[in-house]
């Protein structure tokens, strides 16, 4: 499927010209493919971090989080909170503020987490009860909310939790409990939790779910049509849109221990799984992971995280049958730029920058992401579009990456309205920052792409030729 994206991208200018300049005759670049494994904001491996009781025993480490970035290309870091203290009680001022310092120290080393609370993570009889009742998991979820929409900018996606041992929704004390066969009556009473949690969090955030057909059950018990997204219902506000996915059993059995009830379940995710979160963790090592089939799988319901925390034996053997690397440098999305011309400009006038890209990765980028074109002379920089902060939920915007799909040719036609003072030779980049204001000017949070030779680390561009006026 081939897609043509258009941004039209303006500078106000004070001036009018007459004068016609022509584009230097080194106006077509094409680019070496690169096989590095680097670190790319929001995909990846995960590192998995449990925050258990109150006060927390393992806090947030910038220096620690710095060095997985730079030896494991670490960008994910599993936040899971253990409400364990608060069963029948608001969780404490010093919990939340603890949560929150733990926020700040993701936004200081360059990474996001994906977020998970829970209240046991001990299906023993002992441990129960396992979680509270209803009424306070929704007051729990209302104390949240000021902390979830001031940290949007560093979530990447939150685990839909809260209910059952880990935050799973199996093992439960609280809510319903799933006997074989399931059905969708059995939890009602997970509904309007899962409301509220999607209230609670900013509406260009994720909630991912830990089955497809509790997607299925939610859509159908609020009378939603029961089907996967498609294009034109992609990445907008709605429950259908933001309801996304998290496998903790992946290729751990022949249905991952319950995760799938039938084929039915299978399909409806890896369709819905290319505009949604789809990430986890294997439960064991098994005849089900093998290389080729933790490959295919991966493409198949477009994988953007999994843990590489608890199964080194799993690493082993895709690092000695070939596929660790490949599986490495494809998690989430890999852009590779193909190749680039710019049309002739003139000041005060409209300039075209046509670029063609491809998406190498198991997944679309899956939040947010300002697209920007940069000329640089000197000291001189020139940003386009000016207004650079993007809204975080609207309607697709002209070019939104998003939508730039695996194995999918992505053609760009930027154009630029110039100023009238511009002359002489300028350096073209394409930027792909983070939206929010507290990020986008932190390289760390700027995409990557996989080219030799473009990508400049100190501001988080790519660079795509040189351009004389």
């Amino acid at each position: 499927m081939r897609h043509t994206l258009f941004i039209v991208l303006t500078l106000a200018v004070a001036l009018v010209s007459c004068r016609s300049v022509s584009v230097n005759p080194t106006s077509n670049w094409t680019y070496q493919p690169s096989d590095v494994n680097f670190s790319n904001p929001e995909r990846g491996y995960k590192y998995l971090t449990y925050f258990e009781h109150a006060p927390f025993n393992n806090a947030a480490n910038a220096n620690i989080y710095r060095l997985l970035r730079k030896t494991g290309n670490i960008t994910l870091h599993q936040h899971i909170y253990y409400l364990s203290d608060f069963m029948e009680s608001d969780i404490s001022q010093t919990y939340l503020d603890a949560l929150d310092a733990n926020m700040q120290v993701l936004r200081e080393s360059g990474c996001k987490c994906i977020l998970r609370f829970a209240y046991k993570y001990d299906d023993s009889e002992a441990s129960k009860p396992y979680d509270p009742t209803p009424d306070w998991v929704n007051r729990h979820i209302e104390q949240l909310k000021p902390y979830l929409i001031k940290n949007e900018d560093v979530i990447f996606c939150m685990e839909a939790g809260f209910i059952g041992v880990w935050g799973e929704w199996a093992f439960t004390s609280g809510y319903t409990q799933i006997e074989w066969p399931y059905t969708p009556e059995q939890i009602e009473d997970r509904w309007q939790t899962l409301d509220n949690l999607l209230a609670a969090l900013p509406a260009s955030r994720q909630v991912c779910l830990r089955t497809p057909y509790y997607k299925k059950w939610y859509l159908e018990a609020r009378k939603l049509p029961v089907q996967p997204i498609a294009e034109t219902t992609a990445h907008q506000a709605t429950a259908l849109a933001r309801l996304a996915a998290h496998n903790d059993c992946f290729l751990s059995s022949g249905d991952d221990w319950g995760t799938f009830l039938d084929n039915d379940d299978r399909e409806f995710w890896k369709q819905d799984t290319r505009y949604t979160v789809m990430g986890g963790e294997i439960c064991m090592n098994c005849e089900y992971s093998d290389g080729d089939r933790a490959v295919q799988t991966m493409e198949d319901y477009h994988y953007t995280f999994l843990n590489d925390g608890t199964w080194n034996d799993i690493r082993t053997k895709w690092e000695s049958s070939g596929h660790w690397d490949d599986i490495c440098r494809r998690m989430g999305y890999r852009l590779v730029l193909d190749k680039t011309s710019f049309e002739e400009g003139k000041p005060d006038g409209d300039w075209v920058v046509n670029v063609t890209l491809h998406n190498e990765g198991f997944a679309a980028p899956m939040n947010p992401r300002a697209v920007e074109l940069v000329l640089v002379q000197g000291t001189d920089t020139l940003v386009f579009p000016q207004n650079r902060f993007y809204p975080y939920v609207a309607d697709r915007q002209p070019v939104d990456p998003r939508f730039w799909q695996p194995n999918e040719q992505i053609d760009l036609h930027l154009t630029a309205a110039l100023p009238e003072s511009i002359s002489g030779e300028y350096t073209v980049f394409l930027n792909l920052p983070d939206p929010f204001p507290s990020l986008h000017d932190n390289p760390e949070f700027s995409i990557r792409i996989a080219n030799k030779g473009i990508w400049e680390s100190a501001t988080g561009y790519n660079q795509l030729g040189t351009v004389t006026f």
